[in-house]
């Protein structure tokens, strides 16, 4: 289990589908060149990923779906831009997520990153 720290890098923004809100506060440890994935209980979920590679998890909150999730671009050490898809719809269950090191954000904040709210 991680500590949840100010160089974790949480995931704050998820834009597509409405199950991807479940990724919020979900976050990445990086270890050199690779990455690791927690949920936002601190449980680690994979491992050794790296940046273009797909990963796939299951998270507590959601058991029944299975979650593939990508880093796409890292943005220096502490942002990371990457996409996700879940097995429960996949015609409409995917997107993109923006994570950043610093704590878990702003708790209005995604809410504000729905795809709902680009008009």
């Amino acid at each position: 289990m991680a500590d949840k720290n100010d160089k974790n890098i949480y995931i704050h923004d998820v834009i597509g589908g409405e199950s991807g809100k479940a990724l919020i506060d979900c976050f990445f440890v990086r270890q050199g060149n690779t990455y690791t994935f927690f949920d936002s209980d601190g449980t680690e979920k994979a491992s050794d990923i790296k940046v273009g590679e797909d990963f796939s998890v299951h998270l507590d909150r959601v058991p029944h779906v299975k979650w593939t999730l990508a880093i796409t671009n890292p943005v220096g050490p502490d942002k990371l831009l990457g996409k996700w898809r879940d097995s429960d719809d996949p015609a409409s269950a995917e997107g993109s997520y923006q994570a950043e090191a610093g704590g878990s954000g702003d708790p209005e904040e995604p809410n504000a990153a729905s795809a709902g709210s680009y008009s």
